[in-house]
């Protein structure tokens, strides 16, 4: 995803870069033809959204990150080589297509939405709210707030609340003074609480990347089916960063005691702006869902721009279309590192799938239940997203491919893959020092990404790893899911 700066997520952008417009032309017609394909029911559309999106990447890959550029090469290698030896079907490229255009359009319908935010008072209020909870209640805030931040706003809600948090500490430290370490530690702390919290979205949101690409595979599950479990995992992986903080608390206590300034008035009315946003639209989400003759995926692209659109008229009346339209325009050329990353992991993974045979991985599954059944399996999936990550390998390749073999494999239950792959997804956030949101933090705190996954995580990730396999085991062994 693309490292933004915090003027770039409050829209301070005084000249479009150039070929803004013409991106902002390729990266909306595409979203926008896969809009018309939901309500038209005309596949042809899907194939023109995916068309214009591979083109807006195409004009700004020579701005874009080294690994969009890779992910852009291998599309480009493998495409060519499933045409020319026959492995790869027109039907099969007709899926890869939709799975480009669904997964940008997921990620335009929330730049449409972070764009309206990034306006309003209410997020910095109540970053400010979360910042100065005292440390004994700063994990849990802080964790709730990266997670809150990141399901509206997605990675540029995480940099605007380690920004805003960071800045109110740096303001509480000069005025009392701390040495390097005391400083050092507490913006370990205050840094990793956000990210976990953060990482923890794929578990439950309604609109994240990861959990809808997997629900568009495991189609015998629906999100209200995944979404009690993934909560469940959620608070689990919040309770227990939780209790480590404490424990390094009282066994390292950082002294002299942080100096706790109390909330601005009003920051508190800004937190729970931020949550009437979540539940509303997330009530849409899920009444349209009910209503409309869609499905959850179809409906959530739908809805939320539409969502943002109202929220830019309350906001700034009828000004509100026309400023959304030019920070879109403004900012168009720097979200092809965000899009390139999942559009293309996305093209990557549904062709790979096709040019494996079916029953290609039939024998390595079959031999790990062997082994050690199903919970062995289930273990596997956890693991094996984990440690293809730590060596480079996107995670939305990894989870892709592995649920595609799993839904024509029914060795355990759709709901434990799919637990299984975000638990390893999940750690991947907070552990892999290749991971886009390690790069993505590290350049806001200026540490390298070595230090803020395995340095800062590494611990949290190893007994998280170990906590909830050992939750997969219970859940498979006593058929909880």
């Amino acid at each position: 995803m693309a490292t933004q700066t915090q003027a770039d997520l409050r829209g301070a952008v005084a000249r479009p870069p150039a070929g803004s417009v013409l991106g902002a032309i390729l990266l909306s017609g595409g979203f926008f033809a896969y809009i018309a394909s939901i309500l038209l029911d005309q596949p042809l559309a899907t194939d023109l959204s995916a068309v214009l999106i591979l083109c807006f990447i195409a004009l700004n890959l020579g701005r874009a990150s080294r690994i969009v550029q890779m992910f852009a090469a291998a599309s480009v290698l493998i495409a060519l080589a499933g045409w020319v030896s026959g492995t790869i079907t027109l039907a099969d490229y007709g899926v890869a297509a939709g799975r480009v255009a669904f997964l940008t359009s997921i990620l335009v319908a929330l730049i449409f939405l972070r764009l309206v935010a990034q306006h309003d008072a209410a997020f910095a209020a109540a970053g400010g709210f979360l910042a100065s909870q005292p440390p004994s209640r700063r994990y849990v805030s802080l964790g709730i707030g990266g997670n809150l931040f990141g399901v509206l706003l997605n990675l540029g809600g995480l940099g605007l609340l380690i920004e805003m948090t960071l800045a109110g500490q740096r303001r509480m430290e000069a005025a009392n003074g701390v040495s390097s370490a005391v400083h050092d530690v507490r913006e370990r702390r205050i840094v990793t609480a956000i990210v976990r919290g953060f990482a923890t979205i794929a578990f439950w949101s309604p609109f994240g990347i990861a959990l809808n690409t997997l629900l568009l595979i495991l189609t015998d599950l629906h999100w209200a089916d995944a979404a009690p479990w993934g909560v469940a995992f959620s608070f689990g992986f919040l309770a227990l960063g939780a209790v480590m903080d404490v424990i390094e608390r009282r066994i390292f206590p950082i002294l002299p005691k942080p100096v706790v300034v109390p909330p601005s008035p009003g920051d508190a009315a800004g937190l729970w702006a931020v949550l009437a946003h979540l539940v509303g639209l997330g009530l849409l989400v899920v009444g349209g869902d009910v209503i409309l003759p869609f499905s959850f995926q179809e409906v959530l692209v739908t809805v939320v721009p539409i969502y943002a659109l109202i929220w830019a008229l309350a906001r700034f009346g009828t000004f509100g279309p026309k400023r959304l339209r030019g920070d879109f325009v403004a900012n168009s050329a720097r979200y092809v590192n965000e899009v390139g990353v999942f559009a293309l992991a996305g093209l990557i993974g549904a062709l790979l799938v096709a040019m494996v045979p079916q029953d290609a991985l039939d024998p390595v599954l079959l031999a790990i239940v062997d082994f050690g059944g199903p919970v062995a399996l289930v273990l596997a999936l956890a693991w094996a997203t984990l440690a293809l990550a730590m060596v480079g390998f996107h995670p939305i390749i990894s989870v892709v491919i592995l649920a595609e073999f799993m839904a024509r494999t029914p060795l355990i239950s759709q709901q434990a893959t799919l637990l299984a792959l975000l638990t390893g997804w999940t750690l991947t956030v907070c552990l892999a020092p290749l991971a886009t949101t390690a790069t993505y933090v590290g350049a806001i705190v200026n540490r390298s990404p070595l230090v803020v996954s395995l340095r800062w995580n590494g611990m949290f990730g190893l007994v998280g790893l170990a906590a909830f396999s050992a939750v997969l085991v219970a859940g498979v062994t006593f058929g909880w899911f």
